[in-house]
C-alpha cells in the first residue's frame, strides 16, 4: 500500500506519528504555501527560519532514503494552499491513502478533514503524541469545567496533577 505522508512546518521530527511507519515507496509531502505564511502576521525572519528548517529536514529524510516531494514557495505551479497541494500530490503519486499528524491549529485541522473528499482517497489523521494529552484526553478532562486553569485541577487532586 502506497502512502502519501504529509509533514507540516511545525512537525519536523523523525518521531512524528505520520512518519513512524514509513515504508519503501511511500512519499513524504512537504509544502511551503502562501496561505500559511499569511494567515496571521509573522515576522519575516520567523518565516525564513521555518522554511529553512523544513528544507533541511526534507534533505535529512532524503538522505535516509525516503522519497520526499517538496513544494517550494517559489515553484510556479504552487497553488498556495495545503488542500490544493495535497490534491496535486495525489495526482502525481497515486497513493492509496494519506497519513498526517493532527495539526496544532483548528483551522488547519478543519481543512485536513476535507482532504479525503477532495483527494478521493482515505485520510488517516494521527494524534499528535508530542504533547502531554491528546485532544480527546483534554476534551474528557475539560468536559464539565468552567475554567481550564491547571491550578484549580491540582488543588482538587490533593496537589497531584491530572487526577
Amino acid at each position: 500500500m502506497k502512502t502519501l505522508r504529509v509533514i507540516l512546518g511545525d512537525q519536523l521530527t523523525r518521531g512524528i506519528a505520520s512518519l513512524r511507519k514509513a515504508a519503501a515507496g511511500d512519499v513524504v509531502l512537504m509544502m511551503e504555501v502562501v496561505e500559511e505564511a499569511t494567515c496571521v502576521p509573522h515576522h519575516k525572519q520567523k518565516i525564513v527560519f521555518i522554511l529553512s528548517a523544513m528544507r533541511h529536514f526534507a534533505e535529512m529524510l532524503r538522505n535516509e532514503g525516503l522519497i520526499v516531494d517538496y513544494v517550494r514557495l517559489d515553484d510556479p505551479d504552487n497553488t498556495g494552499s495545503f488542500m490544493r497541494e495535497v490534491v496535486r500530490a495525489v495526482r502525481r503519486h497515486s497513493p492509496d491513502r494519506i497519513e498526517v499528524t493532527e495539526p496544532g491549529e483548528w483551522r488547519v485541522l478543519k481543512s485536513m478533514r476535507a482532504w479525503e473528499r477532495e483527494a478521493g482517497i482515505p485520510v488517516i489523521i494521527h494524534d499528535d503524541d508530542r504533547f502531554f494529552a491528546s485532544r480527546a484526553r483534554f476534551l474528557e478532562w475539560a468536559e464539565n469545567r468552567k475554567s481550564f486553569r491547571m491550578e484549580f485541577s491540582i488543588a482538587r487532586c490533593g496537589g497531584k496533577p491530572a487526577c
